[in-house]
């Protein structure tokens, strides 16, 4: 054993040139080919193996995540098969040849177990050869069957999901899945787009006449019921209003009058001791006394002595020739009170035996449907 040793050890000393030139040759070879030999495939992605000498791509396997070492002359190839996500501005005509600008999101991903036959018919540039491409036929092929107004009004889930059914139709038996369709933006012409606008203006403003007049109607048959509500309260009240009900509605008015924290003063002097605001008696006595008391003024007016009338009469000539006569001036006429104005026909009180529901049927017709009023002819 121990000549065995002796004798390698003298070998390599004879050739350790030799030796020193081979493994540098060596550890250069390593190194230039290690990213050939050593693949890496990190997560979210797929290996797709294409052997120079032993049949080509390999269909029947897939290199997962992780390290994998393999021969310099063949050539893995990596796929990202994660959910992925393509946005592009297409520029579209719609159906009446305008020119429209819609940005759109694709998203999509590859189908692990036909990554193989997709590499081999395909290509890694699977995504300007199938993706763009029919991404953007799909949006061109449903704006085109749109107008411009449809498209500026009409919920973006029935476009996204007319794409989408255009999209799966063209890709076919290719192994992509796509999972949906984001239409991000709509762009129209200015012109077109303010008319647009302005249409959609003037039919909220359309709808909001028309709640106003059917608030106006629901008001004035609210204020039809509550007139007739008061018309009966009062007719109760006239009926049964008697001297003692009043009475009892002045002791609680002054025992709300006390109870009050307002600095007040309160004549008191009526009847039963209430204010004399509140006194239900009839003062027809002091009134018709100071009536019959009132004094008669051509009665008490004193007769005139004969010499002072004589020196008026004669002084009233000479008055009237030194100051001229002013013109009698005609007296101020009251203006015409204007006359009640036109009530429509059907609308007033309650008729006697006349139900409530009647009388509100009578205002709805005669409220919704008013007389025309005829303008006399010239």
């Amino acid at each position: 054993m121990n000549r065995l040793l002796t004798a390698l050890r003298d070998r390599v000393r004879r050739n350790r040139v030799r030796l020193v030139c081979i493994g540098v040759v060596t550890a250069l070879i390593l190194i230039f080919l290690w990213p050939s030999m050593v693949i890496t495939i990190r997560p979210g992605e797929l290996g797709v193996l294409y052997s120079r000498f032993f049949g080509g791509t390999i269909l029947d396997r897939t290199y997962e995540e992780g390290i994998h070492i393999i021969q310099p002359w063949d050539i893995l190839y990596v796929y990202d098969v994660r959910v992925q996500e393509e946005t592009q501005n297409i520029d579209v005509l719609t159906v009446d040849g305008l020119p429209i600008n819609v940005q759109v999101s694709l998203r999509y991903q590859l189908i692990r177990d036909r990554l193989p036959t997709l590499h081999q018919n395909i290509g890694p540039n699977y995504r300007n050869k199938i993706v763009i491409p029919i991404m953007t036929s799909a949006v061109r092929q449903t704006i085109s069957n749109y107008r411009p107004n449809d498209l500026y009004s009409t919920a973006r889930q029935e476009l996204q999901d007319q794409m989408l059914v255009d999209a799966i139709e063209e890709m076919g038996r290719i192994p992509i899945m796509i999972h949906g369709f984001v239409v991000k933006s709509i762009t129209l012409p200015e012109v077109l787009r303010k008319a647009i606008e302005d249409k959609l203006v003037a039919e909220q403003n359309y709808l909001r006449y028309n709640y106003l007049l059917l608030e106006a109607t629901q008001e004035a048959k609210r204020k039809a019921i509550e007139g007739q509500g008061i018309q009966l309260y009062q007719e109760l009240v006239n009926r049964h209003m008697t001297q003692d009900f009043l009475r009892y509605e002045g002791i609680k008015a002054t025992r709300d009058l006390a109870a009050s924290p307002n600095a007040k003063i309160v004549v008191v002097g009526g009847r039963d001791g209430l204010p004399l605001i509140l006194n239900t008696e009839t003062q027809s006595g002091p009134a018709g006394a100071a009536g019959a008391a009132a004094p008669n003024p051509a009665a008490k007016t004193p007769a005139r002595p004969a010499a002072e009338g004589d020196a008026r009469d004669k002084a009233a000539p000479q008055a009237s020739q030194a100051e001229p006569q002013q013109p009698p001036q005609p007296a101020p006429q009251a203006m015409p009170l204007p006359g009640p104005l036109p009530v429509p026909e059907g609308v007033g009180l309650r008729e006697p035996g006349e139900s409530i529901m009647d009388y509100i049927q009578r205002l709805d017709k005669s409220l919704l449907n008013p007389p025309q009023v005829k303008t006399p002819k010239q």
